[in-house]
C-alpha cells in the first residue's frame, strides 16, 4: 500500500511537470509584454529619450513583437494542455520554429556579451530589437528585465516543446542519420544544400568581418559607436548559421551513419529558424518607413539580410523534405485520440 501511494504520487508530480513548465514560461513573457503594452500607450516608461517609442520604426517594431509575445503565450499553453494535442502540426510547429528562431540568438549571444563585457571592464549596452544597434535613449534595467525574459522564455519553450514532442511524435527522429535510404528528392536536396552553403559562407564571412571590428557594409547609423555587444551578437549569429549547415549537411549526406539524427535535426532546427527568422525581422525594421538606418547607408545591410532569410528558409523547407521522405509512415496530421488532464501522456501511445 505504501509504494503504491508513493508511487501514484510519482505519478501526480510528473503528470504536473508540463503545466508548470508552461505557466512558468508564460509569467516570464509577462514583464517583457507589459513595457510594450505601456509604450504602444504612450509611456515613456524605461526611456530617457521622451517620444522616442513613439516613433514610426519603434511603433512598428513593438506592434510586432507584442503580437509575438501574445502567441508566444498561447504557444507555451498549447504544448502543455490537451487540446494542444489536438491542434494541426502545423499551428504549433511554425510558430515554434519562430519563436526558436527569434530567441536562439538571444540565448547565446545575452550571456556571452555580459561575460565579454564583464572582463573588458565594461557594462552590457545591450541593442535594438534587430541586435545591430544600441539605443542610447533606454535606460539599463530595461535590457536587464528583457534579455533576462527571453532567456527564461527559450528555456520554457523548449522544455516544453521537448514533451510535447516525446508524447505527441515520439518516434519520429528515432534511429540514426544512415538509418533511412535516399527518397526520390534527394538530388534536389543536395543542390539546395550547396546553394545553402553559399549563401551562409557569404552571412557568416560578413558577420565575422563585423564581429572583428570591421565597419564596411554596415549602415552608418549602426557603425557609429559600436559596442563589444554588437560584435558578440554577430559572432552568435555566424555561429547559429554554421550550426544549422552543418546539420543539413549532416542530414542530406547522411554521414556519420550510427549519429542520432535528433541531433542535426535539432541544429537544423536552430541553425535554419535564427537565420531566416531573425533576418527576416531584421529586415522588416530596417525597412519600417522613418527607420535609423533608411537615410545612412544600409543598401549593403539590407541585401546580408535578405541573403541570411533566404538561406534559412530553403535550409528549414530542405530538412523538411528530408524528414517527409526518411519518415513517410510518420503523418503530421492533429490527434483525435483524448489524451491525460496534461495533454502530454496518452497522446504518445497513439504512435502518430
Amino acid at each position: 500500500m505504501a509504494d503504491r501511494t508513493r508511487l501514484n504520487r510519482m505519478k501526480i508530480s510528473s503528470d504536473r511537470l508540463p503545466l508548470v513548465v508552461g505557466y512558468t514560461t508564460v509569467a516570464a513573457m509577462l514583464p517583457y509584454l507589459a513595457i510594450k503594452t505601456a509604450w504602444l500607450l504612450g509611456s515613456d516608461v524605461g526611456v530617457n529619450d521622451p517620444g522616442l517609442m513613439q516613433t514610426t520604426p519603434f511603433v512598428v517594431a513593438n506592434l510586432i513583437t507584442a503580437g509575438m509575445e501574445v502567441t508566444g503565450a498561447a504557444l507555451a499553453l498549447a504544448l502543455v494542455h490537451r487540446w494542444g494535442c489536438r491542434i494541426p502540426a502545423w499551428l504549433v510547429l511554425f510558430p515554434m520554429w519562430v519563436a526558436s528562431g527569434l530567441l536562439a540568438p538571444v540565448m547565446v549571444a545575452a550571456p556571452l556579451s555580459f561575460l565579454a563585457e564583464s572582463l573588458a571592464g565594461g557594462v552590457a549596452a545591450g541593442g535594438t530589437e534587430s541586435g545591430d544597434a544600441p539605443i542610447a535613449g533606454l535606460q539599463g534595467w530595461v535590457y536587464a528585465v528583457v534579455y533576462s525574459g527571453f532567456i527564461l522564455q527559450g528555456a520554457g519553450l523548449a522544455v516544453a516543446f521537448g514533451l510535447h514532442l516525446r508524447a505527441r511524435w515520439g518516434g519520429i527522429v528515432r534511429g540514426s542519420v544512415g538509418s533511412h535510404p535516399p527518397g526520390a528528392t534527394h538530388g534536389v536536396q543536395v543542390m539546395s544544400t550547396v546553394a545553402v552553403g553559399g549563401l551562409t559562407a557569404l552571412v557568416v564571412a560578413v558577420r565575422l568581418y563585423w564581429a572583428g571590428g570591421g565597419g564596411a557594409g554596415l549602415p552608418a547609423a549602426s557603425d557609429a559607436g559600436r559596442s563589444l555587444t554588437q560584435q558578440v551578437v554577430d559572432a552568435s549569429s555566424a555561429a547559429l548559421a554554421l550550426t544549422g549547415l552543418l546539420g543539413l549537411v549532416v542530414l542530406v549526406s547522411r554521414w556519420p551513419r550510427e549519429l542520432p539524427a535528433w541531433a542535426p535535426v535539432t541544429a537544423v532546427w536552430v541553425g535554419a529558424g535564427s537565420m531566416c527568422c531573425s533576418g527576416a525581422y531584421q529586415l522588416i525594421i530596417l525597412l519600417a518607413p522613418g527607420s535609423p538606418f533608411e537615410a545612412s547607408g544600409g543598401g549593403g545591410f539590407g541585401l546580408l539580410l535578405a541573403a541570411q532569410t533566404m538561406s534559412g528558409l530553403l535550409a528549414a523547407v530542405t530538412g523538411a523534405y528530408h524528414l517527409a521522405e526518411a519518415y513517410p509512415e510518420r503523418r503530421y496530421e492533429r490527434l483525435d485520440a483524448a489524451p491525460t488532464s496534461t495533454g502530454v501522456r496518452a497522446a504518445g501511445a497513439q504512435g502518430t
